[in-house]
């Protein structure tokens, strides 16, 4: 692969989370037939007043999702690894800020971290609280970082990828989420073809309902198709969207109008279908509205330079 074409494949992954959290902010806890009544079929990032749901987001604002993944990414560019006490801090920087969308287990998690509590301590401990329940998106939504980190490093991508999950979700199935999707955006960034992507990760799940969900999603009708806050719901539905349409633009559309937690079924399939596609394929329409694109795209940068030099 050329280096520019890889560089295209970086951006393309992280400006494709940030664009599919922007489409689908909108109608996030929406269900498919009332986002059907209101657009007929969402394909433009809308934003604003009561079109902004319930949180009232502006065109090109996005949630908690990219939010967390820019977290991610400069504590890499900024660090130059992956250094999971660097990324709590920053997530807990970012905690304070009082931002408007924040899932429960993330809360629960960080607000341990704040007191004063280790990040893994504290992940277990809003593990047990929540009743063993964190087997929840908020790890899978932010995770694309590290496998473009980790895009040639295969032992590394698992380590850190289960790793950038526990930090505040416990549950090893939302670890394996982020697995899953860094394995294909792995595969997505060296060029592999579309049709083995799924099969090259499927082996490697060690999380039964993890490898079972993808295992389930070509054939699945859309019926069947679930959107919900759940990891394996999100990874099934991203990878059911990616696998099942011709382009960015088809991919994510189909992703965010599932409905449901559709800002992140957005985000995730985004990173999926960029990393594939390239920054290039992503409707100019939508990324221009984007906020903080120069440093999304500069992260992208950031990042490429780091795996270079690991492969070095």
């Amino acid at each position: 692969m050329e280096p520019l074409e890889e560089a295209d494949r970086f951006r393309g992954c992280l400006v494709g989370l940030a664009v599919g959290d922007c489409l689908g902010g909108p109608v996030e806890g929406w269900s498919r037939s009332e986002i059907r009544e209101k657009f007929g079929r969402l394909k433009e990032i809308v934003g604003g007043g009561w079109l902004g749901g319930w949180l009232n987001l502006a065109p090109g604002e996005y949630t908690d999702d990219t939010q967390m993944m820019l977290c991610i990414a400069r504590s890499i560019v900024k660090r130059g690894q992956f250094d999971p006490d660097d990324v709590a801090a920053e997530f807990v920087r970012w905690y304070e800020t009082r931002p408007k969308d924040i899932g429960n287990t993330t809360r629960a998690a960080l607000g341990k971290i704040k007191a004063g509590r280790r990040w893994l301590e504290a992940s277990r401990e809003a593990h047990n609280d929540l009743g063993g329940k964190s087997a929840g998106n908020g790890g899978v939504m932010r995770c694309a970082p590290v496998g473009l980190l980790h895009c040639h490093r295969e032992e590394e991508l698992f380590g850190d990828s289960l790793t950038s999950a526990q930090i505040t979700h416990w549950d090893p199935v939302a670890g394996w989420a982020c697995v899953a999707l860094n394995l294909a955006i792995a595969g997505a960034v060296q060029g592999s073809a579309k049709d083995k992507l799924l099969a090259d990760v499927l082996p490697k799940i060690a999380e039964l309902a993890v490898r079972e969900a993808l295992a389930q999603v070509e054939g699945l009708p859309a019926e069947k198709v679930r959107a919900s806050g759940y990891a394996v719901h999100t990874v099934q539905a991203a990878f059911w969207s990616f696998l099942g349409t011709a382009s960015f633009e088809e991919a994510v559309v189909m992703a965010v109008n599932l409905g449901e937690d559709a800002d992140t079924t957005g985000a995730v399939c985004g990173a999926l279908a960029g990393a594939y596609y390239g920054l290039a394929a992503i409707p100019e329409r939508w990324v221009k509205v984007l906020r903080d694109r120069e440093e999304i795209v500069g992260l992208a940068d950031g990042i490429l330079k780091l795996s270079q030099v690991q492969c070095a």
